[in-house]
């Protein structure tokens, strides 16, 4: 049964105040990352006279380049260890016969349902031990295993058609040429909106980079946007000129993939 145009209406209404509601939030911290201090109180949106002083004393104050740099490397690093693990583990336990497969799997799920918040205690003890404490192996290697990508990527190697499997061992093809000549270039939609969901939870951390680093040339940028507010709790510009900075590669990250997922689908439909 097809909705009337009353509900399309509505449906379409609701889409677009949901759009907003992300969307105006982005838009008055640009328009106040660019305001003068004069203007920053100002109800109009957009400054009357654009300056670019926000951003210079963001970077006087505190050195936010380091932030920025040591958020992308370790962002980076950290979500390709993750994708590269969970592609091996989902592989094996969507194409493999082994024993105690379903009671592993059954683990992985079950670390599915285990607040982060409770195994921070004994990584973080860990890490004390290791004497990692202000290096990126703090912020990279405790977050490498990720049960949702495995999860997610199993469901989907087990939907995988086995004719083409098939067709791959009859050319001689063992797992690994099948799994990265034969599986993954048409698994494209999935693995973007992994890197995707992925890469925004590891950009956006902070209550963990707060525990493992203290040293300023160690810190992500959110603890970076903190230190700045800390030091001067008055400076709403140079916050928003922060949050500006500090959205951008995430914003870039989705419309990139974003992209890959939509042309990969309408390459499929082609076919």
């Amino acid at each position: 049964m097809t909705l009337g145009a009353p509900w399309r209406a509505v449906g379409h209404l609701v889409l677009v105040l949901l759009c907003l509601s992300m969307v105006v939030p982005l838009l008055v911290a640009l328009g106040m990352a660019f305001k003068p201090p004069n203007e920053v109180y100002s109800l109009v949106p957009w400054p009357q006279a654009p300056t670019l002083d926000n951003f210079r004393r963001l970077f006087e104050q505190v050195p936010f380049h380091l932030y920025l740099w040591n958020s992308m490397a370790t962002t980076v690093l950290r979500v390709g260890g993750q994708i590269v693990i969970a592609v091996l583990c989902a592989y094996a336990f969507a194409r493999w016969e082994f024993p105690g497969r379903e009671w592993l799997f059954g683990a992985v799920l079950g670390a599915m349902m285990v607040p982060h918040t409770l195994t921070m205690i004994p990584i973080y003890m860990m890490i004390a031990d290791l004497q990692w404490f202000d290096t990126w192996r703090a912020l990279v290697i405790p977050n490498l295993a990720m049960p949702f990508a495995v999860f997610l990527l199993r469901q989907h190697f087990r939907s995988f058609p086995r004719e083409l499997f098939d067709a791959a061992e009859m050319d001689g093809a063992g797992h690994w040429r099948a799994l990265w000549l034969v599986v993954l270039p048409n698994l494209k939609p999935v693995l973007s909106a992994l890197a995707i969901i992925l890469f925004i939870d590891c950009w956006n951390e902070y209550f963990w980079p707060l525990l493992v680093t203290d040293a300023p040339e160690s810190r992500t940028v959110q603890i970076g946007i903190r230190e700045f507010l800390e030091a001067d709790h008055n400076d709403f510009g140079g916050l928003m000129a922060g949050v500006t900075l500090a959205s951008l590669p995430a914003l870039a990250v989705f419309f990139l993939f974003q992209r890959k997922v939509m042309d990969t689908f309408v390459a499929s439909g082609i076919k």
